[in-house]
């Protein structure tokens, strides 16, 4: 899929991955009230020599962004996944044009490509691959297996609910997926 992974190379060497959460918001920072927040993060193991975390939005991804910081070359790498949600994919954008926005020495690098950034056009073709993506799968009438942030799960094409058109399935299957990894952690609140 175009733009699953991109790197930012010429960061600064005072950079650090956990502080790039914070250029999403307007001062700079994380809010004083947690209510506000809307994205966070958690750390991950990224390769040797790598500081990495995956990053998510609250209640609306369903992947999270996996990115990672080499200080070696002062790179920041992104990836998304192909069952991202149409929440992960807008963070992805708001993110890597934020960091650039931040850093205007560095360069957006797409394989071999140089980008100055991505455009609401390229965010809208990122959520129609994933869709086609998962239209595909449905056509092959086999079962097929989604990694999400909490929950995985595998399904039978042949045991999903019919629908009027693929399209609509595809749309639907995601969404419920994006929703089924915040169920469990709203269950748990409500207990508490």
């Amino acid at each position: 899929m175009k733009y699953d992974k991109l790197t930012i190379i010429g960061l600064p060497k005072k950079f650090k991955v956990y502080y790039a959460l914070d250029y999403l918001y307007p001062d700079g920072q994380l809010p004083d009230n947690p209510d506000d927040i809307l994205y966070d993060e958690w750390p991950t193991d990224g390769d040797e020599g790598e500081d990495a975390m995956v990053v998510y939005e609250y209640y609306k991804s369903a992947t999270g962004i996996y990115i990672a910081y080499n200080e070696t070359v002062h790179a920041l790498s992104f990836e998304l996944s192909p069952w991202a949600s149409d929440a992960d994919v807008s963070l992805y954008v708001k993110l890597v044009n934020a960091v650039l926005k931040k850093h205007p020495r560095a360069k957006l690098y797409a394989q071999y490509d140089i980008l100055k950034g991505l455009t609401d056009e390229e965010e809208k073709k990122m959520i129609a691959d994933r869709q086609s993506y998962v239209k595909r799968l449905l056509k092959t009438k086999e079962g097929f297996t989604m990694e999400g942030l909490f929950h995985g799960c595998t399904l039978k094409v042949a045991h999903l609910r019919p629908a009027p058109t693929l399209d609509i399935q595809a749309r639907e299957l995601r969404q419920m997926f994006a929703d089924m990894q915040w169920e469990k952690e709203e269950e748990e609140e409500e207990k508490q």
